[in-house]
Protein backbone atom coordinates (compact mmCIF):
# COMPACT_ATOMS: atom_id res chain seq x y z
CA UNK A 1 0.00 0.00 0.00
CA UNK A 2 1.42 3.39 -0.97
CA UNK A 3 2.36 5.73 1.76
CA UNK A 4 0.62 8.77 0.32
CA UNK A 5 -2.76 7.74 -0.73
CA UNK A 6 -5.35 10.42 -1.41
CA UNK A 7 -7.95 8.70 0.70
CA UNK A 8 -5.72 8.59 3.65
CA UNK A 9 -4.39 12.13 3.49
CA UNK A 10 -7.18 14.57 2.67
CA UNK A 11 -5.07 17.54 3.75
CA UNK A 12 -2.33 16.58 1.32
CA UNK A 13 -4.84 16.26 -1.49
CA UNK A 14 -6.27 19.70 -0.83
CA UNK A 15 -2.80 21.22 -0.56
CA UNK A 16 -1.69 19.63 -3.83
CA UNK A 17 -4.82 20.94 -5.59
CA UNK A 18 -4.14 24.42 -4.29
CA UNK A 19 -0.47 24.25 -5.40
CA UNK A 20 -1.11 22.82 -8.89
CA UNK A 21 -1.71 26.21 -10.54
CA UNK A 22 1.37 27.61 -8.83
CA UNK A 23 3.49 24.60 -9.95
CA UNK A 24 2.12 24.90 -13.49
CA UNK A 25 2.89 28.63 -13.50
CA UNK A 26 6.42 27.91 -12.23
CA UNK A 27 7.03 25.29 -14.96
CA UNK A 28 5.69 27.68 -17.63
CA UNK A 29 7.86 30.53 -16.30
CA UNK A 30 10.96 28.33 -16.33
CA UNK A 31 10.17 27.13 -19.86
CA UNK A 32 9.61 30.71 -21.06
CA UNK A 33 12.78 31.94 -19.38
CA UNK A 34 14.89 29.15 -20.87
CA UNK A 35 13.35 29.67 -24.33
CA UNK A 36 13.95 33.43 -24.26
CA UNK A 37 17.45 32.85 -22.90
CA UNK A 38 18.26 30.48 -25.76
CA UNK A 39 16.64 32.73 -28.36
CA UNK A 40 18.53 35.79 -27.10
CA UNK A 41 21.83 34.05 -26.28
CA UNK A 42 22.53 32.44 -29.65
CA UNK A 43 22.31 35.69 -31.66
CA UNK A 44 24.19 37.56 -28.94
CA UNK A 45 27.01 35.02 -29.03
CA UNK A 46 27.14 35.28 -32.82
CA UNK A 47 27.24 39.08 -32.64
CA UNK A 48 29.97 38.85 -30.00
CA UNK A 49 32.08 36.56 -32.20
CA UNK A 50 31.63 38.90 -35.19
CA UNK A 51 32.54 41.90 -33.05
CA UNK A 52 35.64 40.15 -31.70
CA UNK A 53 36.71 39.19 -35.25
CA UNK A 54 36.14 42.76 -36.46
CA UNK A 55 38.12 44.10 -33.50
CA UNK A 56 41.00 41.73 -34.22
CA UNK A 57 41.00 42.72 -37.92
CA UNK A 58 40.99 46.41 -36.99
CA UNK A 59 43.77 45.88 -34.46
CA UNK A 60 45.93 44.06 -37.03
CA UNK A 61 45.24 46.73 -39.66
CA UNK A 62 46.18 49.43 -37.17
CA UNK A 63 49.42 47.68 -36.22
CA UNK A 64 50.29 47.20 -39.93
CA UNK A 65 49.53 50.84 -40.65
CA UNK A 66 51.59 51.98 -37.67
CA UNK A 67 54.45 49.76 -38.82
CA UNK A 68 54.21 51.16 -42.36
CA UNK A 69 54.28 54.75 -41.08
CA UNK A 70 57.30 53.94 -38.92
CA UNK A 71 59.07 52.29 -41.86
CA UNK A 72 58.24 55.25 -44.09
CA UNK A 73 59.69 57.67 -41.53
CA UNK A 74 62.84 55.54 -41.21
CA UNK A 75 63.21 55.46 -44.99
CA UNK A 76 62.79 59.24 -45.17
CA UNK A 77 65.50 59.62 -42.54
CA UNK A 78 67.81 57.20 -44.37
CA UNK A 79 67.15 59.00 -47.65
CA UNK A 80 68.14 62.29 -46.03
CA UNK A 81 71.35 60.70 -44.68
CA UNK A 82 72.46 59.57 -48.13
CA UNK A 83 75.01 61.88 -49.66
CA UNK A 84 74.02 63.98 -52.65
CA UNK A 85 75.75 63.17 -55.93
CA UNK A 86 77.78 66.37 -55.84
CA UNK A 87 79.17 65.25 -52.44
CA UNK A 88 80.66 62.06 -53.89
CA UNK A 89 84.04 63.69 -54.58
CA UNK A 90 84.20 64.82 -50.95
CA UNK A 91 83.38 61.26 -49.87
CA UNK A 92 86.29 59.93 -51.94
CA UNK A 93 88.58 62.46 -50.27
CA UNK A 94 87.23 61.50 -46.84
CA UNK A 95 88.09 57.84 -47.50
CA UNK A 96 91.61 58.87 -48.58
CA UNK A 97 92.06 61.02 -45.48
CA UNK A 98 90.78 58.21 -43.28
CA UNK A 99 93.44 55.94 -44.80
CA UNK A 100 96.15 58.55 -44.17
CA UNK A 101 95.07 58.91 -40.53
CA UNK A 102 95.48 55.17 -40.08
CA UNK A 103 98.86 55.11 -41.93
CA UNK A 104 97.38 53.14 -44.83
CA UNK A 105 98.62 53.96 -48.35
CA UNK A 106 96.14 54.18 -51.22
CA UNK A 107 98.09 54.70 -54.46
CA UNK A 108 95.02 55.15 -56.66
CA UNK A 109 91.26 54.85 -56.73
CA UNK A 110 88.68 54.24 -59.42
CA UNK A 111 84.99 54.88 -59.15
CA UNK A 112 81.80 54.18 -61.09
CA UNK A 113 78.27 55.48 -60.95
CA UNK A 114 75.29 53.32 -61.89
CA UNK A 115 71.57 54.01 -61.90
CA UNK A 116 69.51 51.83 -59.60
CA UNK A 117 66.39 50.05 -60.91
CA UNK A 118 63.86 52.58 -59.63
CA UNK A 119 65.97 55.45 -60.93
CA UNK A 120 65.78 57.53 -57.74
CA UNK A 121 69.27 56.88 -56.45
CA UNK A 122 72.69 56.22 -57.93
CA UNK A 123 74.93 53.37 -56.85
CA UNK A 124 78.46 54.70 -56.53
CA UNK A 125 81.40 52.38 -56.01
CA UNK A 126 85.03 53.09 -55.19
CA UNK A 127 87.64 50.44 -55.93
CA UNK A 128 91.17 50.76 -54.62
CA UNK A 129 94.22 48.94 -53.34
CA UNK A 130 95.49 49.82 -49.88
CA UNK A 131 98.69 48.76 -48.16
CA UNK A 132 99.85 49.04 -44.61
CA UNK A 133 100.60 47.27 -41.38
CA UNK A 134 98.05 44.65 -40.36
CA UNK A 135 96.77 46.66 -37.37
CA UNK A 136 96.48 49.82 -39.45
CA UNK A 137 94.51 47.96 -42.13
CA UNK A 138 92.20 46.47 -39.50
CA UNK A 139 91.60 49.91 -37.97
CA UNK A 140 90.99 51.42 -41.42
CA UNK A 141 88.46 48.72 -42.36
CA UNK A 142 86.67 49.10 -39.02
CA UNK A 143 86.43 52.86 -39.47
CA UNK A 144 85.14 52.41 -43.03
CA UNK A 145 82.41 50.06 -41.77
CA UNK A 146 81.34 52.39 -38.98
CA UNK A 147 81.56 55.68 -40.91
CA UNK A 148 77.86 55.77 -41.64
CA UNK A 149 74.91 53.66 -42.63
CA UNK A 150 75.36 54.62 -46.27
CA UNK A 151 78.91 53.32 -46.80
CA UNK A 152 79.21 49.54 -47.37
CA UNK A 153 82.17 47.30 -48.11
CA UNK A 154 81.03 45.21 -51.05
CA UNK A 155 84.17 43.13 -51.56
CA UNK A 156 87.52 42.74 -49.86
CA UNK A 157 90.49 40.48 -50.41
CA UNK A 158 93.79 40.62 -48.58
CA UNK A 159 97.30 39.33 -49.15
CA UNK A 160 100.75 39.83 -47.68
CA UNK A 161 102.87 42.51 -49.20
CA UNK A 162 105.36 41.03 -51.69
CA UNK A 163 108.17 43.54 -51.34
CA UNK A 164 110.00 45.28 -48.57
CA UNK A 165 111.17 44.15 -45.16
CA UNK A 166 108.62 42.37 -43.04
CA UNK A 167 107.89 43.76 -39.62
CA UNK A 168 106.56 41.76 -36.69
CA UNK A 169 102.98 42.55 -37.58
CA UNK A 170 103.64 42.25 -41.35
CA UNK A 171 102.49 44.41 -44.21
CA UNK A 172 99.16 43.64 -45.82
CA UNK A 173 97.72 44.65 -49.18
CA UNK A 174 93.95 44.74 -49.64
CA UNK A 175 91.80 45.17 -52.69
CA UNK A 176 88.57 46.72 -51.60
CA UNK A 177 85.35 47.87 -53.19
CA UNK A 178 83.25 50.34 -51.18
CA UNK A 179 79.71 51.13 -52.27
CA UNK A 180 77.31 53.88 -51.37
CA UNK A 181 74.05 55.20 -52.73
CA UNK A 182 73.68 58.82 -53.75
CA UNK A 183 70.64 61.03 -53.89
CA UNK A 184 70.22 63.06 -57.05
CA UNK A 185 71.29 66.71 -56.88
CA UNK A 186 67.70 67.79 -57.53
CA UNK A 187 64.89 66.40 -55.34
CA UNK A 188 62.68 63.83 -57.12
CA UNK A 189 59.69 65.30 -58.88
CA UNK A 190 56.17 64.14 -58.20
CA UNK A 191 54.36 63.20 -55.00
CA UNK A 192 55.82 62.28 -51.62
Amino acid sequence: MPLLHPAMAPIAVRASRALRPLALLTVLALAGASTSYLLALAPAQERLMRAEAAYEDARLAHSRQTSMFKTEEELKGLWQELPVRKEFAALILAVSELAQQDQVAIPGMTYTLQKVEDGLALKASMTFRAAGEYRAIRRFIYRLETTGPYLLIESLDASRSAGGPQTAAGRVVINIRVVTFLRPDQPPTGGA
